[in-house]
């Protein structure tokens, strides 16, 4: 797919996000593959040299722009990125980072976050959240701490193995408080097909009086989570 262009890149999946592109080098075409997750520091945009086979092969492959899981991603990044010449280093690769500091401001930013929720049974809280919310789950069950990704647009949630065969949540360890909240827009659809789906709503859509739009719903192990966002002001 040689365009003539100096440069060009092409993005393949926006949401799992991975994609090729080339780029002219002392007038030599470079050709590169890159891949990374918004949500994943660990390996935030790394792209790699590849031959010009391998990129009209990808071209091939991905004839058009897809909406990808994390699996499909994985298996680009083995077969284009990994074990190739690398561009671009993954961001957590940069040296110092978050030590280093510029006239007292530092440089490190901050690229995402993670929910973080313990459970007594990894198998059936994952399949609540792929079956009743829509989540795509990759499971690392063979590791020291088993857990499981769960993946929704830009949203990640780290299931990990509990040793207690119940989940306090927020509101009974400390009086009150969600367990998690995520940002999103059009609220009313997505009540309407979370109910469809015989989820749980403990507090159907409203405006609170700290002016956020949000419904609230309690998941299957007890843990309130709020889908909501912040109304402009009159």
């Amino acid at each position: 797919m040689d365009t003539g262009m100096d440069f060009d890149i092409r993005v393949i999946s926006n949401q799992a996000r991975f994609g090729c592109g080339f780029r002219t080098v002392n007038g030599k075409k470079q050709y590169f593959s890159w891949h990374g997750y918004a949500d994943r520091n660990d390996d935030y945009f790394t792209s790699s040299e590849i031959s010009q086979s391998e990129y009209d092969r990808i071209n091939t492959e991905y004839p058009k722009e897809i909406s990808a899981d994390r699996a499909t991603a994985e298996v680009f990044r083995k077969k284009y990125v990994d074990g190739h010449l690398v561009i671009l280093e993954g961001w957590n690769k940069l040296p110092k980072r978050i030590e280093t500091v510029i006239q007292g401001n530092s440089i490190a930013r901050l690229r995402g976050s993670s929910c973080i929720f313990p459970v007594p049974d990894l198998k059936k809280t994952t399949e609540y959240y792929v079956c009743k919310l829509g989540f795509t789950a990759v499971g690392y069950l063979d590791f020291e701490q088993p857990h499981v990704c769960l993946y929704l647009d830009q949203v990640e949630i780290i299931l990990l193995k509990a040793d207690k065969d119940r989940v306090q949540a927020n509101r009974e360890l400390y009086g009150y408080g969600y367990d998690a909240y995520f940002y999103t827009d059009n609220q009313e659809e997505l009540e309407r097909r979370l109910i469809s789906r015989g989820v749980l709503i403990t507090r159907p859509l409203n405006v609170t009086d700290y002016q956020n739009k949000e419904f609230v719903i309690e998941d299957i192990d007890g843990r309130w989570l709020a889908f909501g966002l912040k109304q402009p002001a009159d």
